[in-house]
């Protein structure tokens, strides 16, 4: 489960943004959305929250964030980070800070690193085995070289101890994460770190589809079967959802393109092992379309909307022919199926992306109700621009955050409860009216709207 994520100098965060989904003290409304969790180091979080802002606020900069701490935790990649450029040039050169609080099997994590450009200045990670901390390691610089302070728990569970660990940082370059090095290199009791970045922390922007979603739900009857459910009870204007799978002509889909890309996809198909799956987002195939490599051939897995004719007769369409809507809630149902993992958190950049408010409605509130009544520490977080999801009785007031930016163009998160609310308010109402912030200001032709 996540505790909170923080980010400063990025893009257009200049100050520290803080995202705490632990609930406000305070706020006594509807206390059956708290997720509990006892054990160790005892911990109680939220398991939605919603971001607003106007357009250019910086909603999906603070969602890229998380994304591009996942990226560089879970891949041997160095993508140079952005800082905040609208300042000055001290401001410029000043390190871009990541840090994370979040609790997997038990286990709560404090980890996070600052860099400049690709080059890791800081790195830091603290774990509660019990109610109290225990350091396991802290990098830093001097005079250029990557240097670190080892805890004893990090020691004592790592074979050959500090020499060994000591080894692993003298071989590390300056893009390199010491956490990345040490898993690759079988430090054991850092590999939840990762796993939790990789397996339970999804991302899913406006545009993102759930990769191999086809052969998921072919292989899958009962996830198949449950979102069929779903579907109806959604009115989506479909009978059923089939997948199909077909015979895939490589020569016939190749035979579309010129010569050098028909070579690419030649090469491509002709690496593929046996049993592996390659998605191919092509008018030939359709973005609903895997190629499955088998023993006897290759085949196309795809998904079909199924309808009963008037005469009775069964029929099936691709899914390319069906509404934008009708895609984007389909890979979005996943989610609600993987609600009874454990400590998984999805981020949504615009949920409400091509869907009718009362389809976000049943997505949010099938969510809270599901991961609440489960008490397996799964969170939901989105933003969006939908104002008719600004309703108490979905969210507590410590469940909404606001982005807006300064007159510098720095963009500032903050949540709800920070400002003086009456008993009853209507959340929408006071969010449109610019009691909070957070909304265009329109000037020109003598039109104003506060």
């Amino acid at each position: 489960m996540l505790i909170n994520f923080t980010v400063s100098n990025f893009r257009s965060f200049k100050e520290e943004a803080l995202l705490n989904l632990a609930p406000a003290k305070r706020i006594k409304e509807k206390s059956e959305h708290v997720l509990h969790s006892p054990k160790n180091k005892k911990v109680d979080v939220l398991p939605v929250s919603v971001i607003y802002g106007k357009n250019g606020s910086g909603k999906t900069t603070f969602i890229d964030a998380l994304f591009f701490m996942k990226l560089r935790v879970t891949q041997d990649i160095y993508p140079s980070v952005t800082p905040f450029r609208l300042a000055d040039t001290i401001q410029e050169n000043e390190p871009t800070r990541f840090s994370i609080l979040f609790k997997y099997h038990d286990i709560v994590y404090d980890y996070g690193f600052s860099l400049h450009k690709k080059v890791v200045q800081e790195e830091w990670l603290s774990a509660y085995f019990s109610s109290k901390p225990s350091l396991l390691f802290e990098r830093y610089n001097e005079n250029g070289k990557p240097m670190a302070t080892f805890g004893q728990a990090l020691i004592s569970a790592t074979p050959k101890g500090k020499n060994y660990l000591g080894f692993i940082m003298e071989g590390i370059n300056q893009e390199e994460l010491f956490l990345r090095e040490a898993v690759n290199r079988n430090v054991k009791i850092l590999a939840p770190i990762i796993e939790w970045f990789s397996d339970h922390c999804f991302i899913i922007m406006p545009e993102s589809k759930v990769q191999a979603l086809e052969l998921l739900l072919h292989d899958q009857s009962e996830t198949l079967q449950k979102i069929n459910e779903r579907i109806k009870e959604m009115d989506l204007d479909i009978d059923e959802l089939d997948s199909v799978r077909k015979p895939f002509d490589i020569e016939k889909f190749c035979s579309r393109f010129e010569d050098a890309e028909a070579a690419q996809y030649h090469s491509m198909f002709e690496e593929m092992q046996e049993n592996e799956a390659v998605p191919l987002n092509d008018e030939y195939a359709n973005p609903h379309g895997v190629v499955l490599k088998t023993a006897d051939g290759f085949e196309m897995v795809k998904l079909e909307a199924g309808y009963t004719r008037q005469d009775g007769k069964h029929i099936q369409f691709d899914m390319s022919l069906a509404s934008s809507g009708m895609n984007r809630m389909l890979h979005l149902l996943p989610a609600l199926d993987l609600i009874h993992g454990e400590d998984t958190v999805f981020v949504i950049d615009e949920l409400e992306r091509s869907l009718h408010t009362l389809l976000a409605q049943y997505f949010i509130k099938n969510f809270i109700t599901e991961t609440t009544n489960s008490q397996m520490g799964n969170q939901l977080i989105f933003s969006t621009h939908d104002t008719n999801l600004l309703d108490a009785d979905i969210f507590r007031s410590d469940e909404i955050w606001l982005i807006e930016k300064d007159p510098g163009h720095g963009s500032h998160l903050c949540n709800l409860v920070e400002f003086k609310l009456t008993t009853g308010l209507n959340y929408e109402k006071g969010y449109l009216s610019g009691r909070f912030g957070a909304i265009p200001v329109f000037h020109g032709n003598q039109l104003r709207i506060h």
